[in-house]
């Protein structure tokens, strides 16, 4: 029989085991990769240090990104076999990742996911190449383009909020004053502009492909449309001349800064926006359409996928599971990095149905129009639409050899 003295002691040499034991077992480490529009917002960090205090056998390392070098650092990372397990990435990436074999169809993992009904049901075909494939992306955040407008602005020259086109064209004209460095509208030619453009295309009837997916992004229409978008620079000068390489941060800093009147832009902006020129000067309306019968704007989704060559795939689909559920994603959505919550849930808060910047939002996504999911979309969105548009918009090429060469991307295999 031990005595009391030697079974304490065995009592502690088995803790200690016990605590060496637990030390010793190895994390499943799980890489991801994301970008963010505003990197400085510690809403992201917060997230993943409470999933790895939540979950101690799993260590979630991301590394942030700029978008604009985003694409090709993980087209880069599939060919070298050194691409995260997971990672945030855009509707319009798909074709050519799926065309690569680089995705890991989400549908067995899905099934046993609590919140898979919670997500608005159309949001899923956003993750999908075809109506019939697999879900590649789990849906997180989405957006639709709308105009922000200057309200004080507006009302010094009596003008009414842009309903159509020619609204907001005669508004940026009347607004536009060099002398005191005022704009009407900070066109975005740089990294990123690729979105705002094609809002402002659709909005006047121009579409990349037809119903049948034929691509016609160099028929008349949608030559005519580019011209417009391309003559806001040139002939009306009612954009900045930075406009060519102004990206987000110009483009953002130009509203903020009382250079620009009008901003087309998404729900992520409007806590910048309204902090640094308050609410009573901040307007919102939908993207103004060629005709308000049809109303059309840009819709794009970011989610979340595992690269097929990750060996820990079950670890990473807890941890982008987790990033979509309720409290995690009404998070996300309130933070300086806010989009629309895919989840029922969460967008039914009064924080959202109360918010005009978020029913501006939710009221397009009916009729809002999204990039095709197309192998050479990709390659058009991270390299081919900024040289082309910059290039445009000095005169070094016309709307319809810019139009010809988006086209022939997007019919390249």
């Amino acid at each position: 029989m031990f005595k009391k003295s030697q079974f304490i002691i065995f009592l502690v040499l088995i803790l200690i085991l016990f605590a060496f034991s637990i030390q010793g077992q190895k994390k499943t480490i799980v890489k991801y990769w994301l970008w963010l529009d505003d990197p400085t917002d510690p809403m992201f960090p917060d997230l993943v240090k409470q999933f790895n205090s939540l979950n101690p056998d799993i260590q979630v390392e991301y590394e942030l990104i700029p978008l604009s070098q985003y694409y090709d650092k993980l087209v880069n990372a599939v060919g070298a076999g050194v691409a995260p397990d997971c990672a945030r990435f855009k509707d319009w990436w798909l074709g050519a990742f799926v065309d690569a074999n680089a995705l890991e169809p989400l549908d067995s993992y899905l099934k046993n996911w609590n919140g898979y009904k919670d997500v608005v049901s159309n949001l899923w075909n956003t993750g999908k190449i075809s109506a019939k494939s697999p879900v590649y992306m789990m849906p997180h955040q989405f957006i639709t383009f709308y105009l922000y407008y200057r309200r004080d602005w507006f009302k010094e020259k009596n003008l009414p909020p842009p309903t159509d086109l020619s609204k907001f064209l005669e508004a940026a004209k009347k607004l536009t004053d060099p002398s005191k460095n005022r704009y009407g509208f900070g066109l975005r030619g740089g990294s990123g502009g690729q979105d705002q453009w094609l809002a402002f295309l659709v909005a006047q009837g121009a579409r990349l492909v037809d119903r049948n997916g034929k691509v016609i992004a160099d028929s008349p229409e949608a030559i005519l449309a580019n011209q417009w978008y391309i003559d806001l620079y040139r002939v009306h000068k009612v954009a900045p001349p930075s406009a060519p390489t102004d990206a987000y941060a110009q483009v953002l800093g130009a509203f903020q800064a009382g250079i620009t009147a009008m901003m087309a832009h998404h729900v992520g902006s409007s806590v910048l926006v309204t902090q640094k020129l308050g609410e009573e000067n901040v307007g919102v309306v939908p993207m103004p359409p060629s005709d308000p019968k049809k109303p059309a704007t840009m819709v794009t989704m970011s989610g979340n996928v595992i690269l097929s060559g990750s060996k820990n795939k079950e670890a990473a689909f807890k941890f982008i599971s987790w990033l979509t559920e309720k409290e995690q994603m009404d998070k996300w959505s309130r933070s300086r990095q806010g989009q629309l919550p895919v989840l029922k849930s969460v967008a039914s808060l009064p924080y959202y149905r109360n918010n005009i910047f978020f029913k501006v939002s939710l009221d397009q996504a009916k009729y809002a129009i999204s990039w095709p999911p197309l192998p050479g979309v990709g390659y058009i969105s991270a390299q081919l639409w900024q040289s082309l548009m910059q290039r445009a918009l000095l005169g070094e090429i016309t709307s319809k050899e810019m139009m010809e060469e988006i086209a022939n991307a997007l019919r390249k295999k």
